[in-house]
């Protein structure tokens, strides 16, 4: 009887082992994966922010490309022309305000402005527009890098 008792004991306890050792497994990996669950996101959001940068900085490319194509049409007495390609390098820049955070939007309504001002002049048949558009082509390429 003391035999079958102490196997009893002995069968709980073993089991009582095996159980608090099995439970304390299941809290780590649950630990592993809520960590590398919340690393996952902060690198999810990382490169949502870097590919909404480069987002902007693509559209803002594009702007000083078509005020390139812009100045050119200017000195060839395209006036019209000119005015379309402003109008799409407006187009490009009102885009990237909107895919850029705070402190960029304040940076780039100013071009915005410009480029408003310089589809004015070329309105009213300017040719020294294309010294306000090659002005506003720099200020694009500080922005962009």
């Amino acid at each position: 009887m003391i035999k079958t008792l102490f196997l009893l004991v002995l069968l709980a306890g073993s089991f009582g082992a095996g159980y608090l050792l099995g439970a304390a497994g299941t809290t780590e990996v649950k630990k592993s994966y809520s960590s590398l669950k919340d690393e996952m996101v902060a690198k999810t959001r990382g490169l949502e922010s870097e590919v909404s940068t480069m987002r902007v900085r693509l559209n803002l490319i594009e702007a000083r490309e078509f005020l390139s194509a812009a100045r050119d049409e200017v000195k060839q007495k395209n006036f019209g022309d000119a005015e379309t390609q402003a109008g799409k390098a407006k187009e490009r820049v009102a885009k990237a305000i909107s895919l850029s955070s705070d402190t960029q939007r304040k940076n780039l309504a100013p071009i915005q402005s410009e480029i408003d001002s310089i589809q004015e002049s070329i309105r009213k048949l300017d040719p020294k527009v294309a010294g306000k558009i090659e002005t506003v082509e720099k200020e694009l390429e500080k922005v962009t890098g």
